[in-house]
């Protein structure tokens, strides 16, 4: 393949690198130069904007992943905090779902009847819940929310769903949402009684990955009890916590018995998967349709992803929410002492760093900063743990962290707060 020579992603103007940032980024450019050579490639064939990606979105391509790392076109590691959008709790390439996948592949990875390993993948996401009578799988969790959708409109015979405010962009195929409510208030409990008779079902992420805190149980118990007592359904969407804050989820987290409940990510081990599990009466909507055949890879890798975290929940889970915790700890004790407007809000192993509105410059050249001290990071400032980080691993995340906010304040990127 042959890759142009000319091309800088970033559009770093060179002279005089005056600034951390710029120092920074300089160096990254180099470092990184096969995988902008790949971007530029890219861009010629396929129809994406890799090619111009901004200083602030700085773009790799990456060839291998293993444990907490992953590493770039250019034989650089960095530690990933991103581990697929949250799926590889157990790390990549873990050795268990590895050696799954390996198995399975010798025996064939696509058919067009069912394969044989669907029911002890779906037997153990009904394990994970209460909610979870009947499990339905299929490709990935925006089709999973899907079928959740026509099995609620089927059972109650209404067409709208509700969501909520500050939803994560992207993460329902809820264009047709006729309801709005307000996320965290009482308020939703009013709207919910009074257009009981027009909506469907209500979907919420219980843990948002914009603003993860585990300070909801109250309200969320008694949006449970709203919704029970208006008759409209109730969509948990566990995508991004199903298996990770704990075995059973924001289920088990916060004692939630909903109607329907959504998964992805992890159930697939990172292979894309998705799947909804809910009442016995509500999943018959979906008996003469719903998805008969999913990738028997990704139900194995699924398989023994969940197994693993079955067998071993009692230590893994306390010590990724530890771990989880104790980032958050750190990270806001140096802002707070430096008086510093930046935030780190975490639930168990997810978390996300909030910068203020006024601080955009430095919420763009964060993520470049870190990057640079060898940590890869989600442009949104979202990020997770998985079982395969260390504590060395952390405390170079923690000092990525650290020294990065100090390059932003002597930037003056950052402001200190009085």
């Amino acid at each position: 393949m042959s890759h142009a020579a000319d091309f800088s992603p970033t559009g770093l103007i060179r002279g005089a690198l005056s600034s951390r940032f710029d120092r920074a980024l300089s160096a990254l450019e180099s470092r990184t130069a096969h995988s902008w050579m790949m971007a530029l490639d890219r861009a010629k064939v396929l129809p994406d904007s890799m090619a111009a990606a901004p200083a602030s979105n700085l773009r790799l391509f990456i060839k291998a992943g293993a444990g907490a790392r992953v590493t770039d076109m250019d034989g650089t590691s960095f530690i990933d905090l991103c581990l697929g959008d949250g799926a590889q709790i157990l790390g990549h390439a873990h050795p268990v779902v590895q050696q799954a996948i390996v198995t399975q592949s010798s025996r064939g990875w696509h058919f067009d009847l069912p394969a044989d390993g669907q029911l002890d993948l779906a037997r153990l996401i009904q394990g994970a819940g209460a909610a979870n009578e009947r499990v339905a799988l299929c490709s990935a969790g925006s089709e999973a929310v899907a079928y959740a959708l026509r099995a609620a409109r089927a059972y109650t015979g209404r067409t709208n769903l509700a969501v909520f405010t500050g939803r994560t962009p992207g993460k329902s195929n809820t264009e047709d949402a006729a309801v709005v409510l307000p996320y965290g208030h009482v308020a939703a409990f009013e709207q919910i009684r009074r257009r009981k008779g027009e909506i469907a079902a209500v979907m919420i992420e219980p843990v948002r990955g914009g603003d993860p805190n585990l300070d909801r149980a109250p309200w969320l118990h008694g949006l449970v009890e709203t919704c029970r007592a208006a008759g409209v359904l109730l969509i948990l969407d566990e995508r991004a916590t199903g298996f990770r804050l704990a075995y059973g989820g924001a289920q088990e987290i916060f004692g939630l018995i909903p109607d329907l409940v959504v998964y992805g990510k992890a159930i697939g081990g990172g292979l894309p998967l998705g799947a909804v599990a809910g009442r016995s009466d509500v999943m018959a909507a979906l008996r003469t349709n719903q998805p008969q055949v999913v990738n028997p890879l990704s139900v194995t890798a699924g398989t023994a992803t969940l197994d693993y975290l079955f067998a071993n929940r009692a230590t893994l889970y306390p010590a990724l929410n530890d771990a989880g915790r104790g980032l958050a700890e750190h990270f806001n004790g140096f802002a707070q002492s430096e008086g510093l407007p930046v935030e780190m809000r975490s639930a168990g192993s997810m978390f996300h760093i909030n910068f203020t509105a006024a601080e955009t410059g430095a919420a763009n050249a964060f993520n470049v900063l870190v990057l640079s001290r060898g940590v890869l990071l989600l442009p949104c400032h979202k990020g997770y743990l998985s079982m395969a980080h260390t504590g060395a691993d952390l405390d170079v995340v923690r000092d990525a962290f650290t020294q990065s906010l100090r390059d932003l304040r002597d930037d003056g990127l950052l402001t200190r707060v009085s």
